[in-house]
């Protein structure tokens, strides 16, 4: 998977994977964490709806843990396709960042 970065409004950075040949879930994670870490924007919206359930939860997961240790100066917005995908994600109980359940681009809108 790639990752798509695009600037929606000043200090609101949106990352979304695309589909590609590369499907190594880890690869995407490493490039989400550079991509959060180089950016300026204080507010990032990780558009998870197109990945997977189980893959999802393990991005969210990482990435609110490294947001929780080392990007504690950013706001993360981490919306996803599936009410399931949501409510395993809020039991681990990550405060640093917020969890959207939409499947249309009202959740891009209400942030941005």
């Amino acid at each position: 998977m790639n990752l798509c970065l695009t600037n929606l409004r000043k200090n609101i950075s949106l990352l979304k994977p695309v589909k590609s040949g590369n499907r190594d879930i880890n690869c995407l994670i490493a490039q989400i964490k550079l991509l959060i870490s180089e950016s300026l924007d204080k507010n990032i919206i990780l558009d998870l709806t197109e990945i997977n359930f189980l893959d999802c939860i393990k991005v969210s997961a990482i990435i609110g843990t490294y947001h929780f240790l080392d990007l504690n100066n950013k706001k993360i917005y981490i919306i996803v396709g599936n009410k399931e995908v949501k409510d395993s994600i809020k039991t681990l109980s990550f405060d640093n960042i917020e969890i959207i359940y939409s499947s249309n681009n009202i959740a891009l809108e209400s942030i941005a």
